[in-house]
C-alpha cells in the first residue's frame, strides 16, 4: 500500500449504520417512557445532536435525556424512567454494533504491514465504550471520537487531529468512509485521498447517513477488502 496512513470512518464503514426507521423508533420509544409528545422529543433529540456528538453531556445518554425533558417543560425523570427509556437504544446497538465484513481482517492486515490506522467518528458518548468493548478495539492505533474530543466532521480540525497522532501529513493518508456528514470532501480538502465504502447490497434510502455526500465523483470501494490493493 502506497499510503502512509488509513483513517476509517466507524458507522457505516467499520460497522454497520442504522437503519433509519429502527434509530427514530427508539427515540418514539424514549418519548413514551418519558411521557413526552413523540414529534416534540424528536424535536428536541435533533436540536441537540450537535452537543451530544461534541461532549455537551459528560453524564453520557442519561444526561441528553434529562436536558430534552427540562425543555419540553417535563418533570425530572428518574434513574429508573431515564435507563428504560434508553433500553430500545441499548438493544438497536445490540443488534447493530459489530465488525462488517473485512473490518477486523482489513485492520489487521494493516497492522501487520507495519500501516498506521485511526478512526473517526461522529458520535454519541455512548460510542467509545462500546467501540473499546468490541472485536475492533485496540485494532487501530489512534482514536478520535468526537464526543471526547469536541470536533466534528467535516471541520478540517478533525482530520488534523487524527494526523497528528499519526504523525503523518494528510496528504499520505487514506480515508474511508460512507459520506455522512460531507466527511469525503473534508478529508479531501485537508489533502487526503478519500474512497466511498458504498456495499453493493446496501438499502441507501433506509440507511441513517447524515448529511450524505450526494455528488461524490471519487472512488467507491463495495467491499473493505479492496482497499488493501489500492494505490
Amino acid at each position: 500500500m502506497a499510503f502512509a496512513a488509513v483513517i476509517f470512518d466507524l458507522y457505516g464503514t467499520l460497522v454497520p449504520e442504522f437503519p433509519k426507521s429502527e434509530f427514530y423508533a427508539t427515540v418514539r420509544r424514549m418519548a413514551e417512557v418519558v411521557g413526552a409528545e413523540p414529534g416534540a422529543f424528536r424535536e428536541q433529540w435533533d436540536r441537540t445532536a450537535i452537543e451530544r456528538q461534541t461532549g455537551a453531556y459528560p453524564a453520557g445518554m442519561p444526561e441528553n435525556v434529562r436536558v430534552i425533558c427540562a425543555a419540553l417543560g417535563l418533570s425530572t425523570p428518574t434513574d429508573a424512567i431515564v435507563a428504560e427509556a434508553l433500553t430500545s437504544r441499548d438493544v438497536m446497538y445490540e443488534r447493530w454494533f459489530h465488525p462488517r465484513p473485512g473490518a477486523v481482517e482489513v485492520l489487521t492486515e494493516l497492522r501487520a504491514r507495519g500501516v498506521p490506522t485511526a478512526v473517526i467518528s461522529m458520535c454519541a458518548p455512548d460510542t467509545p465504550a462500546m467501540w473499546r468493548a468490541s472485536p475492533l478495539g485496540g485494532l487501530v492505533d489512534v482514536e478520535v471520537f468526537s464526543s471526547e474530543v469536541g470536533l466534528r466532521k467535516p471541520e478540517a480540525a478533525i482530520y488534523r487531529y487524527a494526523t497528528e497522532r499519526l504523525g503523518v501529513q494528510p496528504g499520505a493518508c487514506l480515508y474511508c468512509g460512507d459520506g455522512a456528514y460531507g466527511e469525503l470532501t473534508g478529508a479531501t480538502a485537508v489533502g487526503m485521498t478519500a474512497y466511498l465504502i458504498r456495499p453493493a447490497d446496501l438499502d441507501v434510502a433506509e440507511s441513517l447517513t447524515p448529511q450524505p455526500e450526494e455528488n461524490w465523483q471519487g472512488p467507491v470501494v463495495a467491499d473493505l477488502r479492496e482497499i488493501l490493493e489500492r494505490r
